[in-house]
């Protein structure tokens, strides 16, 4: 096609768009995966109040249904015409890539995941029309990673499709997980508020509390015969001198208590 103008004729042509290709985003080495290995090892800390949309944990529990839910999803790349049409990928698990990593070294002191413990996989996702992404779940009985704690297992998916868009290097990604994260662990110090002699400020370092719940994660006797506390960090006023064991109780993802007992001194003013 031409366009004229009264001082020169342009000729105007159409550009391809890039081929558009499909993948699995834990595949992709980078900032969540390394090497094509997406770990799961990071739970709940004090440290870290609450997941933001930025920054979730990479996974959710569901006690109630004993399900460990890993959240994964397939993209593709590309824009406009070329992610027109819906795209529909196959799901399937992959033991024998996991099976070649561990003979090889790359996964160390891992275990490959039975598939009867995988409680959910889907066999296949849609991408719509103009859409990149489709989120799915894959599902993990939660007792089972909390009775085989601290193992790590290794899955592996694959993604297909008929049409032949999925990139073959990106087509298979390993979720790694540390089965520690299942097991709480209760830490706690202490400390004088300023010049007081008798109010203590609680400074909490447990790992890998029940953020999931709703309920309670924590709580503190402070030994005092007071109302126990679930605060995070509390702060405590003792009205008498003497000495108290201060017990700190933390539940974790699968209900689980752990507690840990320190001894605070009050000193007559």
């Amino acid at each position: 096609m031409l366009a004229g103008t009264s001082c020169q004729y342009d000729e105007i042509v159409d550009i391809p768009y890039p081929e558009s290709r499909i993948y699995l985003p834990i595949a992709v080495n980078g900032s969540i995966s390394t090497d094509g290995i997406y770990t799961i090892d990071e739970g709940a800390s004090t440290s870290w109040v609450s997941p933001t949309p930025g920054q979730p944990l990479k996974y959710t529990v569901e006690r109630d249904n004993n399900a460990f839910i890993i959240p994964l999803g397939v993209y593709r790349s590309g824009t406009g015409k070329t992610i027109e049409e819906t795209a529909n990928v196959s799901l399937a698990l992959n033991p024998d890539t996991v099976q070649q990593l561990i003979a090889s070294g790359t996964l160390t002191e891992t275990e490959l995941l039975p598939s009867e413990y995988v409680q959910q996989i889907p066999q296949g996702v849609q991408i719509q029309d103009g859409k990149n992404d489709a989120p799915f779940n894959i599902v993990i009985d939660l007792d089972f990673l909390r009775a085989d704690a601290p193992k790590k297992y290794a899955l592996g998916i694959t993604i297909s499709d008929t049409e032949h868009r999925v990139n073959e290097a990106l087509n298979t990604g390993i979720v790694l997980i540390d089965t520690r994260i299942t097991v709480p662990q209760a830490v706690f110090t202490s400390q004088l508020e300023g010049s007081s002699s008798d109010t203590f400020v609680f400074t909490n370092s447990s790992l890998y509390w029940d953020f999931f719940s709703g309920d309670n994660a924590f709580a503190w006797d402070f030994g005092d015969g007071s109302a126990v506390s679930h605060e995070i960090n509390p702060t405590h006023q003792y009205a008498a001198a003497g000495d108290y064991e201060v017990t700190l109780t933390v539940t974790g993802v699968t209900g689980e208590n752990v507690s840990v007992t320190n001894t605070v001194s009050v000193k007559n003013n």
